[in-house]
């Protein structure tokens, strides 16, 4: 010891001036800093305690690190157990598959997995805690041995026994393993008899490879536009590097794609029943996918390929499987949480993959419901929009160049239009139990819940961008398929919040007739733009929606006509041929199409040998009466609706004779007085026909696809038919021979004379 060095406190203990070992002194360790006493002379003070004359001591005892000896082999020992059972090929009932290796992991034994929160000594421990939906997963995860997307909402029993086991973690002091793992194989395992018919695998059949290029390219060009499930580059970078061949999942997503294609395909190797039979294009690669394939965690690929099969399922003689389609491709969404799943801080092309599915299926769910009139099946969701970034910009960033309109600008916006058209079926459309119950009852509520609809639909139409709105000038492309699918929806489904109250006796009676007749006609005017454009099979979406338009238009030709009102009859049919048209062309590919052209075809002319066969458009008359559709249609001020862009005035105008007030019912109207007006002319008999105008009105399905209903609706027509012809033969003045009956084939003399506009 040098001399300058000062000595040692004479009060240490001997056992202080130990052999000092090659570790920090008791201060510096307690302090946590760096010490240097091992470098100094035997006795000497380390550089941090001699500046305050500590005592320099090395009198705490070292602790062992990692675990007794005895419990790494019991720990080795029972992950040895662990990993043996998990080898075997067993499935659980619960967690589907067998844990994979990378998932051992979780079992090995860290000193940070003992570290857990304790609760003051003053507090109880909490019988049950509250965990977010993300960790709910993440520990259920550990109860299964495959449950890596597996959802469980908090209002799950599952939820309960994760809570459960949090408990007995803080109680016992450290991490518990998983349950079921050790427990018994005859309950946790597949079944033998089981797992043969889950074994089983589909072999897929594709066409050559030109014909499959071919229709993969009709698909991308005529249903992508308008329903984008996939993503372009991916799915046929994809299809080039043979992925149907391995992958099962996508085989199927790409049969349905080729299914799809197949409608605008004339290739004889797409048809099923002979180069002739063209109602079975596609069907040779759409009966190969299976409804369901295996009960375990659904992929991606099969989530794409029961949308795109929902939507071949309403082109066949069965479409209401698109209802059963849509509604498990839901049910897996909902099994993984895609349902309630944010976007992340970096998107992925898989994660917005997810975000197109689930709301492709929601667009479908509610389209489909409409057409069915059903519930509509998701309710609880919170997903965030579709981007507006074409599909060629996702691999750089998601980033759409300014000034670019994207493509995908239509989808949101048609998601914004299926939202509008799901809260009308929840809220206008739901049982008299369920509206009880909700307290949705009441002249009150019901002017309120149509005033808050036709508030969100003026909203919509005001917010869609320059190249979504109505411009029947645009040439044909992507933004016209666009616009024209937007605006033949949008009416499509103002005629679905206000049919149900034209035969109500209320303040929103005769408005509501108003509305959905100017509405049906936008609609067909639109398809008759888009048709004289295209002359092509038109998407699904304009089957329901142009037939629902013509079905009102119609409805209320007859209303006026038993009113005595005038009916601009050849301006009304020239529309209603225009439906037909695209009906007749549709049905060469589409079964129900051929449906709806035949029972629109009975309803224009009630007796079928008097059924007007589909007229030409006349491009001319057609020219002026297209050019625009409102961009701000207001029920409170129907007369009235501004129009866009360089198109001229466009079906909001009120007939000749019609004028409608706050108190105008469906009994007035159809009885021919108004509070404004008084009485029109009528015959003394026209009352009588009253109650079967409005049960005309009523009867006319909510589910297009019941051919049953609708012949009830042909047999009451018939019925009504038949009174107003005996009606018609009755002499007339000359002055009324021109207002004669449209549906009542006039005399040839009348004809030949030009009197008479039949």
């Amino acid at each position: 010891m040098s001399s300058e060095s000062p000595s040692p406190p004479p009060d240490l203990p001997s056992s202080a001036k130990q052999r000092r070992s090659a570790r920090s002194c008791d201060g510096c360790r307690h302090r946590k800093i760096r010490c240097d006493g091992p470098t100094k002379p035997e006795g000497a003070q380390c550089s941090n305690c001699l500046p305050f004359n500590s005592p320099c001591t090395y009198l705490q005892p070292s602790k062992k690190r990692g675990p007794k000896t005895k419990s790494v082999e019991e720990l080795k020992q029972r992950i040895a157990v662990l990993e043996a059972k998990l080898r075997e090929p067993s499935v659980c009932a619960l967690c589907s598959r067998p844990l994979e290796t990378s998932s051992l992991s979780m079992f090995h034994h860290s000193p940070e997995s003992d570290t857990l929160s304790e609760s003051s000594s003053d507090d109880p421990p909490p019988v049950e805690d509250t965990f977010s939906q993300d960790e709910l997963a993440k520990r259920f995860s550990q109860i299964s041995l495959k449950g890596k997307h597996r959802f469980f909402g908090p209002g799950s029993s599952f939820s309960l026994v994760i809570n459960t086991m949090a408990a007995k973690e803080k109680v016992l002091g450290h991490s518990i393993l998983p349950i079921g793992l050790t427990k018994r194989p005859r309950f946790f395992d597949t079944t033998p008899w089981e797992q043969e018919v889950y074994d089983r695998r589909p072999h897929y059949e594709y066409p050559p490879h030109d014909l499959m290029a071919a229709l993969i390219d009709l698909y991308f060009a005529y249903v992508h536009p308008t329903l984008p499930v996939l993503h372009e580059p991916t799915f046929r970078r994809d299809v080039i590097l043979g992925l149907h061949l391995k992958d099962i999942k996508f085989g199927a997503t790409l049969l349905a794609v080729l299914a799809l294609g197949s409608w605008w395909s004339d290739d004889p190797r797409v048809f099923s029943g002979g180069p002739g039979d063209t109602l079975s294009a596609g069907w040779k690669f759409a009966s190969q996918v299976q409804l369901i394939d295996r009960p375990f965690e659904p992929t991606m690929y099969e989530v794409q390929s029961h949308s795109l099969m929902a939507l071949y399922s309403l082109a066949t003689s069965a479409p209401q499987m698109s209802w059963l389609w849509v509604g498990l491709g839901v049910r897996f969404l909902q099994q993984r949480g895609e349902h309630l799943k944010k976007r992340r801080p970096v998107t992925t092309i898989e994660d917005e993959l997810w975000n197109r599915a689930f709301w492709s299926l929601f667009v479908l769910d509610r389209l489909i419901c409409n057409f069915l009139g059903r519930a509509t099946t998701i309710i609880d969701f919170d997903v965030d929009p579709p981007l507006e970034v074409d599909d060629e910009y996702w691999e750089s960033g998601f980033t759409q160049p300014l000034g670019k309109p994207s493509r995908l600008s239509f989808w949101v916006h048609f998601v914004q239009l299926s939202e509008i058209l799901g809260d009308a079926l929840r809220e206008l459309y739901a049982s008299n139990r369920w509206k009880t119950r909700m307290g949705w009852t009441g002249a009150k509520w019901e002017s309120e819940a149509v005033a808050k609809l036709d508030s969100a639909m003026n909203s919509f139409l005001t917010s869609l961008p320059p190249h979504l709105r109505w411009d029947a000038d645009r040439p044909p492309g992507v933004f016209f398929e666009q616009s024209a699918t937007l605006h033949v929806t949008y009416f499509h489904i103002q005629i679905t919040i206000h049919r149900q109250h034209i035969h109500k006796p209320s303040a929103l009676a005769g408005p509501s007739l108003s509305l959905c007749t100017a509405a049906a006609r936008s609609a067909l005017a639109v398809g008759e733009a888009w048709i004289n454009k295209t002359n092509r099979i038109a998407l699904i979406f304009y089957h329901n929606s142009l037939f629902a338009a013509a079905s009102t238009l119609l409805l209320n030709m007859y209303a006026r006509q038993r009113a005595n009102l005038p009916v601009n009859r050849a301006k009304d049919m020239e529309l209603i041929g225009s439906a037909l048209r695209i009906l007749k062309i549709s049905e060469a590919r589409c079964q129900p199409a051929g449906r709806l052209w035949e029972i629109l075809v009975d309803l224009q002319c009630l007796k079928p040998s008097h059924a007007i066969t589909c007229p030409n458009a006349s491009h001319s008359a057609a020219a002026e009466r297209h050019r625009a559709v409102p961009s701000d249609p207001t029920p409170s001020a129907l007369t009235q609706y501004p129009a866009s862009n360089n198109a001229g005035q466009f079906y909001q105008q009120p007939e000749q004779g019609e004028t409608f007030g706050p108190g105008t019912s469906i009994e007035q109207l159809l009885a021919g007085t108004t509070p404004e007006l008084g009485q029109w002319p009528a015959s003394s008999e026209n009352g009588i026909f009253d109650d079967e105008m409005m049960s005309l009105w009523m009867a006319a399905p909510t589910d297009f696809s019941n051919l049953g209903q609708w012949d009830m609706l042909l047999v009451l027509a018939c019925t009504f038919g038949h009174a107003a012809a005996i009606e018609a033969k009755s002499p007339k003045p000359a002055t009324e021979a021109a207002a004669c009956n449209w549906f009542v084939p006039c005399d040839p003399a009348l004809q030949a004379s030009g009197q008479c506009e039949c």
